[in-house]
């Protein structure tokens, strides 16, 4: 069998747009002596699953879960979290609190705070059920508002000392000193040299792994005396809005933006095919990400000009959640134009998969009520409330990356999405501005589904400046025999 070629282009990318974040959170996590070790371990184990884990919104989430619990195992033997101290008193009394916490209510809100995320990928890099994440965040918070008290009380209370423990996790990573393994982004690029030139991945691979020791040595001893004040990460586009906004020096604590969780599935309906069309939102973080969600259906408009909800501009009111049903209270305004059964099952279907996909439960199920009160006569709901349908509602080809309207940086990019187990291999093609057909190639794409029922597809693509349409076609056939083409497109910007 033949050795698997390291392409290591993409782990250099990685790393020198990543890395600074990702050490900062490594010393927030009090693992700072083990910092190189960490980083090598953490990015060799995803150059190991590279093949598998191509979206990047995806691998970066893999190196963050990886960096989290090797950190976790590097303070083992003292346990606690070891916070810089910075000079903002208010902020300073947040962060020693922190640090009392348990070790591991600690972790979670350092990470959930830090990095800005919440719901579903929290709960995925904390390897934990997004319910008892939820409960260990409410947990934490509570514990800080009894430990140095509240600038805010009643309703905005919890979202007021959320924004001050961000504003001062920022405030204290800028303190962080560099990770003194420069030389890494170096090594990355020698490993897939060393495979280039023909030696054996796993003989490139152990020879890359020897640098562990090497690297986290050198680190130690070369590391400066003394905090060194650094400017932000650069962060992603795909990051920019939960990150940066949230962390500039000139942001007092009380007055920090609430943080942000990053690509929240809400699904939409596309006006075509009238299928339910998935799209990852940054949405601000609350205690409820579920009902956060739902509200985004009746509230915020698709990137995607080709998708379009079901619901009227109405509004949540509430949800009550019983057993395995949840019941979604709307305003009367949200029912306006769902005039027949099959339009409320689409409206009803397209909350539900939003609903069970951020709850982690497909058997959840949704009631309706408009303003306490039965929904009207043309809402006809099955008993025991909709359920999800599998795939079928389900448009049968998504891209996942870019998102609509994205601005891409030129070069390389790696271009995601998802397709049905009965599709065809997508057909991506690429036009420039004027209409003309830069790319037409056919994706590679898994040959078995995944656990979600997927198959997943992507291709890499160069791009110079100017604005790109891209589109990704493919055939299916339906349950009636007949033989249907569908596409899905993203507008894309390379400055």
């Amino acid at each position: 069998m033949a050795d698997r070629y390291v392409d290591t282009d993409i782990l250099v990318d990685i790393y020198e747009e990543q890395g600074a974040t990702l050490h900062r959170l490594i010393v927030l996590l009090g693992a700072e002596s083990e910092s190189g070790h960490i980083m090598r371990t953490a990015l060799l184990s995803l150059e190991r699953r590279i093949n598998h884990v191509v979206d990047p919104l995806e691998q970066l989430e893999y190196l963050e879960e990886q960096v989290v619990h090797l950190s976790r195992g590097a303070r083992e033997p003292v346990g606690s979290l070891h916070l810089p101290e910075v000079p903002d008193q208010r902020q300073d009394r947040l962060l020693r609190a922190v640090a009392q916490l348990p070790p591991r209510v600690g972790e979670a809100l350092v990470v959930s705070h830090y990095l800005a995320v919440f719901g579903p990928e929290l709960a995925r890099i904390l390897r934990m059920t997004i319910h008892s994440t939820n409960r260990r965040l409410e947990t934490g918070l509570n514990q800080l508002r009894q430990l140095v008290g509240n600038q805010e009380d009643g309703v905005g209370a919890i979202g007021s000392i959320s924004g001050e423990l961000t504003a001062a996790l920022r405030a204290a990573a800028r303190l962080i000193q560099p990770a003194g393994t420069e030389t890494l982004a170096a090594e990355l690029r020698t490993l897939g040299d060393l495979t280039r030139r023909g030696v054996s991945g796993w003989v490139a691979a152990l020879l890359f792994s020897l640098s562990l020791f090497i690297g986290g040595w050198l680190a130690m001893i070369s590391s400066p005396a003394g905090g060194v004040s650094l400017p932000a990460a650069t962060a992603s586009a795909s990051q920019t809005a939960s990150l940066e906004t949230t962390a500039t020096p000139e942001v007092k604590a009380s007055h920090s933006l609430p943080a942000q969780a990053r690509a929240v599935p809400v699904f939409y309906v596309g006006r075509k095919s009238g299928l339910l069309y998935r799209e990852l939102r940054d949405l601000p973080a609350s205690g409820d990400l579920v009902k956060s969600a739902l509200d985004a259906v009746l509230t915020l408009a698709p990137l995607d000009p080709d998708y379009d909800t079901a619901w009227g501009p109405g509004a949540l009111i509430g949800t009550t959640k019983t057993g395995e049903v949840l019941t979604v209270n709307l305003s009367k305004e949200a029912f306006e134009g769902i005039d027949t059964p099959d339009q409320a099952t689409m409206a009803a279907l397209q909350m539900v998969y939003t609903a069970s996909k951020l709850a982690g439960n497909p058997t959840l199920r949704l009631t309706f009520l408009m303003e306490g009160q039965a929904p009207p006569a043309a809402f006809v709901q099955p008993p025991g409330g909709f359920g999800r349908l599998g795939l079928v509602p389900v448009a049968p080809l998504w891209v996942t990356w870019p998102r609509n309207g994205a601005t891409i940086g030129q070069g390389q990019t790696v271009i995601v999405g998802s397709v049905k187990p009965e599709a065809t291999a997508p057909v991506v093609t690429v036009k420039s501005e004027d209409g003309r057909i830069v790319t037409s190639v056919v994706a590679q794409t898994a040959t078995s589904a995944g656990a979600d029922g997927w198959r997943s597809w992507s291709v890499a693509l160069q791009f110079g400046p100017g604005a790109y349409l891209i589109t990704a076609s493919t055939e299916f056939t339906d349950a009636s025999g007949h033989t249907r083409a569908f596409e899905d497109t993203k507008s894309i910007t390379v400055p």
